[in-house]
């Protein structure tokens, strides 16, 4: 078993919902620091007592970070797919449930034997208004029905974080796009009035960049204009999540 820094973390301010996320916890034996409302977080080493992972929305570029992250750290992982030679080569290197997230039948023959699920579910070209939404309601009754209570979700910035902690750019883009994220909304509120262990992720702009390994989270993070993360540190932060207590029943934003 890998060995964990412990150290005391500075007492959570009133401004901030989340406690902590630092190295005094088993499950997570990397560095992170209370400042100013917020936690930065080193990728540090991973232990995962979760061994079966599914991931929702694989093909998307997210999804594939997740799943080569997850399969590099010795994670048994599955991902439901509409079309499995679109996984590429994580095709032979994972198990690939072919089915529709908006089929209830084939997400609940996807979700049956595993510990967790991983969703970054996203609209795609010619995509359904409410994808999200609809894919969401069917994967929280799946993992109800089948006793699988731990679901990392990525939604976004513009969907949930507080309005008083987004810069002015992307106040006016959430008041701009209106209809256009109601889905994504309906999916958070799905989320959070379930009663699963759920963690929702909200980052701002996504990027392809190489993974930095550190990062701010919190509820209350500030986030202007240029706020930004790059996909590769996401998924590491979302595989983190895994076995992590801290964050459960939480919705943080993230960004550097």
């Amino acid at each position: 078993m890998p060995s964990t820094s412990r150290r005391t973390c500075p007492t959570p301010s009133s401004t901030s919902g989340v406690a902590s996320a630092c190295s005094t916890s088993p499950w997570l034996a990397g560095s992170a620091e209370r400042r100013t409302g917020c936690i930065v977080t080193s990728a540090g080493r991973f232990r995962s007592v979760s061994k079966r992972v599914l991931i929702i929305g694989a093909t998307g570029r997210t999804g594939h970070l997740l799943a080569e992250q997850a399969l590099g750290r010795g994670l048994g992982v599955s991902a439901l797919v509409r079309r499995p030679e679109a996984l590429g080569e994580l095709q032979s290197r994972l198990s690939a449930v072919q089915g529709d997230v908006l089929d209830p039948a084939a997400v609940s023959r996807a979700v049956a034997g595993h510990d967790a699920v991983l969703c970054a579910l996203g609209p795609g070209r010619g995509s359904p208004p409410t994808l999200c939404s609809e894919g969401t309601r069917n994967l929280l009754s799946a993992m109800e029905a089948q006793g699988v209570r731990r679901l990392v979700c990525i939604t976004g910035a513009l969907i949930g974080h507080p309005r008083e902690h987004l810069g002015w750019l992307y106040r006016r883009m959430r008041s701009a796009l209106g209809a256009a994220i109601q889905d994504r909304q309906l999916q958070e509120q799905l989320i959070l009035r379930s009663g699963l262990d759920w963690t929702l992720v909200r980052p701002p702009r996504l990027d392809n960049g190489p993974a930095r390994g550190s990062w701010r989270v919190g509820e209350d993070i500030s986030l202007g204009a240029m706020a930004h993360i790059n996909r590769a540190d996401l998924a590491s932060f979302m595989l983190q999540q895994l076995d992590n207590p801290t964050l459960i029943r939480r919705g943080v934003a993230i960004a550097y």
